[in-house]
């Protein structure tokens, strides 16, 4: 394989954030043949579906780089890997940025009941907290039913105050799989979250989190999900 001018910085920069894609709604894959100098395509998929690609540019010169997608079609997606690529390029994450409106979700099972939590924030300033327990509809799917029930509360939440989009930090796969579609809805619950998801005019960014790794808000998120859940 022919190995192009600046290929590790050029490589390991659209790894990363192919990477960090793929915790979003979108799933993201490094071409190898779309590797030049200075340049590498990442292919995108968007509920198992090709939607184009994005190319991740280097210059040595200013030693910075840059991501185009104008072969995304539909423009909604291409604004929202836009906006992922600016939040990445900050600090190689998705953590919840300024100004940004941020809700972190979580469900607890706990003696036989499900709880749901969500704490909603900006500048790093509780704006709103969620907690409550499910009825038996959620309950029989335990800790799940309450994760789904923290989104649907917190997009409620969002309706209400007239947001126009929300980032939605989670960690549990299927929060931002069924709502976009990549995974199939094969009970009434999941069928339910899918449709209710699918058809919202809200924008919604979806961040994974890993659990228990000692992510403030997502902690918080999971207390008010076990308070939910021992509630009487």
């Amino acid at each position: 394989m022919k190995t192009y001018l600046h290929q590790d910085k050029t490589v390991s920069k659209a790894s990363a954030f192919s990477k960090v894609l793929n915790e979003t709604e979108f799933t993201s894959v490094l071409d190898p043949d779309g590797i030049r100098d200075y340049h590498a395509r990442i292919d995108m998929y968007f509920g198992g579906e090709p939607i184009g690609s994005i190319n991740v540019y280097y210059s040595p010169n200013k030693d910075s780089y840059k991501m185009t997608a104008q072969s995304v079609n539909d423009p909604r997606h291409r604004e929202k890997i836009m906006d992922y690529w600016q939040m990445f390029i900050e600090d190689g994450s998705l953590n919840c940025k300024k100004d940004h409106i941020c809700a972190y979700v979580d469900g607890s099972f706990l003696g036989g009941n499900t709880g749901y939590g969500a704490v909603i924030i900006k500048n790093n300033t509780i704006l709103h907290e969620i907690s409550g327990k499910v009825d038996e509809k959620y309950n029989r799917h335990h800790q799940i039913g309450g994760e789904l029930k923290a989104v649907l509360e917190t997009i409620q939440w969002c309706k209400k105050n007239q947001l126009n989009d929300i980032h939605i930090y989670y960690d549990y796969n299927g929060i931002a799989m069924w709502a976009t579609g990549k995974w199939k809805a094969k009970n009434p619950l999941t069928a339910l979250y899918q449709e209710y998801m699918l058809k919202q005019d809200l924008r919604i960014y979806f961040h994974k989190v890993p659990a228990h790794s000692g992510n403030r808000w997502n902690e918080y998120a999971d207390a008010l999900a076990k308070k939910g859940s021992m509630q009487t």
